[in-house]
C-alpha cells in the first residue's frame, strides 16, 4: 500500500465570523415570534359554569319533601310568591 501525501485533506482556513452558517437556523428576535393562542366562546364558558353546578340538591330535595309530607309547604305566603312570579312572567 502506497500513501501519497495528505490526499483531499487542506490546510487551516481562515475563520470569517460574518458568514452564514446555512446549517443553523437564523436567530429570530424574540418580540415577532408567533404565540400560539386560544379563544374560548361565551357559549363554552357558561358550560364550564354549568358542569361546576351540582346535578342534583339532595339536601334541598330531602328538605322539600319533609315539608310537603308534613303539610307546611303550601303555606298563604308561598302562594303569593308563586302567583307573583307567573304575573311577573305573564306581564
Amino acid at each position: 500500500m502506497e500513501i501519497h501525501g495528505p490526499g483531499g485533506i487542506s490546510g487551516p482556513n481562515r475563520i470569517d465570523l460574518h458568514r452564514v452558517n446555512p446549517h443553523r437556523p437564523a436567530e429570530v428576535d424574540a418580540s415577532k415570534q408567533a404565540r400560539d393562542r386560544a379563544e374560548i366562546s361565551e357559549e363554552a364558558r357558561l358550560l364550564a359554569k354549568l358542569a361546576e353546578v351540582p346535578d342534583i340538591r339532595i339536601d334541598k330535595i330531602n328538605e322539600l319533601r319533609e315539608l310537603i309530607a308534613s303539610g307546611r309547604y303550601e303555606t298563604a305566603e308561598r302562594i303569593q310568591k308563586t302567583v307573583e312570579r307567573i304575573l311577573d312572567e305573564l306581564g
